[in-house]
């Protein structure tokens, strides 16, 4: 009798295990997607690094594997061709891109104002874009610079046949020697350098004449969105937490990143110089970190058809959607 009673309560808690383990509460293997970068593990990307180590995709069941970027890397077609799930490109990308029939869409700005930014020496007298006429300006063969300062001079009235444009030199020899006026530059990258160089620059950003760009912005497939829109959201919100964490607490930030980078980019002191040069373009003061405005897509577009480097027209709307954003902030901005 003891024994079948003793049988009886472990069948009996047995039975009680298993039921109280429900289905809802087991939880599914993990979503595996991998995220093509721009460019090489650096702070650039330091909102995904703190996503990732804090564990803000675990969290969202999301397993990450970023790809790093590299000169000779089509990286929207990585994206096209399924190679990764979510990438980081330039918005003019995703606009040529997207003219050319690829199903590729923006899901938000992470970087909401553009790196790009024109220097010239501080004893030079050019201080702004007038003053570039009969100058010599080193912006051809980097899109950025090439895009930018056409149209920044259109929108002055300013004729761009006045200015003799060269290309672009990523180590600026003939700027540094003074056979070149005025050069582009990324804030985040070659404005230090040549700073560490002890150069005074004068310092011509675009969007303080009207040409507002985005840069790295988050892009997915059309199938993406429409067959698993809950991953989109469940990505993209661990992904601006990693942000806000990065912005918060840049130096946090820095040391994450330099368990991803090497080379070059495993420098301490150059990752807090690139990380403060960063903060500002992310975090612009206005808005959400990530948001997109229909009217700055609408002038990117403008631009690039202007110039004609979209193969054709097509609606703008279809490159970006907010409804992510919307979904995760919970409104819109004021």
């Amino acid at each position: 009798m003891k024994i079948i009673t003793s049988i009886s309560i472990i069948l009996i808690m047995f039975i009680s295990t298993i039921t109280s383990c429900t289905p809802s509460e087991v939880k599914p293997p993990p979503d595996e997607i991998t995220v093509q970068l721009k460019w090489l593990h650096q702070v650039q990307f330091s909102g995904f690094y703190m996503a990732q180590e804090k564990g803000y995709y675990a969290d969202e069941n999301i397993k990450v594997t970023f790809l790093e970027g590299g000169q000779d890397i089509d990286l929207g077609q990585r994206i096209i061709s399924g190679q990764a799930d979510f990438a980081v490109l330039s918005p003019d990308e995703i606009l040529m891109k997207r003219s050319q029939g690829a199903p590729l869409t923006a899901i938000a700005a992470i970087y909401r104002r553009s790196a790009a930014v024109f220097v010239s020496r501080a004893d030079s007298g050019i201080v702004r874009p007038q003053d570039f006429l009969g100058k010599t300006i080193a912006a051809s063969g980097s899109m950025d610079f090439q895009v930018q300062l056409p149209a920044m001079m259109k929108k002055l009235g300013l004729d761009i046949s006045k200015v003799n444009v060269v290309p672009f030199d990523t180590n600026y020899v003939a700027f540094v020697d003074g056979d070149v006026h005025v050069t582009g530059t990324f804030a985040t990258a070659g404005l230090i350098r040549l700073r560490e160089k002890g150069l005074k620059l004068n310092l011509i950003w675009p969007s303080d004449y009207g040409i507002h760009f985005y840069s790295d912005s988050l892009v997915t497939t059309d199938k993406m969105i429409s067959e698993n829109p809950e991953l989109v959201t469940r990505f993209l919100r661990a992904s601006l937490k990693g942000w806000q964490d990065a912005i918060s607490d840049y130096q946090q930030a820095v040391a994450t990143t330099l368990k991803y980078a090497t080379g070059v980019y495993a420098d301490q002191q150059l990752e807090t110089a690139m990380m403060e040069a960063l903060l500002p373009l992310v975090h612009t003061g206005e808005d959400h970190i990530g948001w997109m405005k229909p009217e700055i897509w609408q002038g990117m577009y403008d631009v690039l058809l202007d110039q004609g480097l979209l193969a054709e027209p097509f609606d703008v709307n279809q490159a970006y959607t907010l409804r992510f954003l919307e979904e995760i902030y919970g409104s819109k901005p004021r």
